[in-house]
């Protein structure tokens, strides 16, 4: 099977919300590891 070729605005479109989609991600996760490094600091 060949992959649908996407005309290239669409392509960019997608890469664009991918990397925003991943930053948010990331963003979600210093957060929990931040809030976990802090609970556990605040528990001594």
């Amino acid at each position: 099977m060949n992959p649908q070729q996407l005309p290239p605005r669409d392509v960019d479109a997608r890469r664009k919300l991918a990397r925003r989609t991943a930053l948010w991600i990331a963003v979600i996760a210093v957060l929990v590891y931040v809030g976990f490094i802090a609970m556990v600091g605040l528990s001594k």
